[in-house]
């Protein structure tokens, strides 16, 4: 299992870019960029899964999970954050709450 740094840039009104930085020589050495991945959550993008009959909590774990799924398929592996996720989440329930609001 490999530890992984995300690091959210900029959000943006759509979307927000993470970068995805990994330890190829343990945890105490620099981080190197393995990749950049973007988070979409525009509002048409949060309607498609509305429209599953996802709600707030739903698609929170869908982005979550998402995020997971297609880092560990770039990098063949599975991996844990050792720091980065929270945050990053943190970014995209920000964006997304006033979605779910009556």
């Amino acid at each position: 299992m490999k530890d992984i740094l995300l690091r959210p840039q900029t959000p943006y009104f759509t979307h927000l870019d993470v970068d995805v930085l990994d330890f190829p020589k343990g945890l105490d050495s620099e981080p190197r960029k393995r990749m950049t991945v973007t988070v979409e959550y525009a509002k048409f993008d949060v309607d498609q899964l509305k429209k599953r009959g996802l709600d707030f909590k739903g698609v929170m774990d869908y982005y979550e999970d998402w995020l997971y799924n297609l880092v560990r398929a770039r990098l063949l592996d599975d991996w844990t954050a050792v720091d980065g996720l929270s945050e990053t989440m943190e970014i995209v329930k920000d964006h997304i709450k006033d979605m779910f609001e009556a």
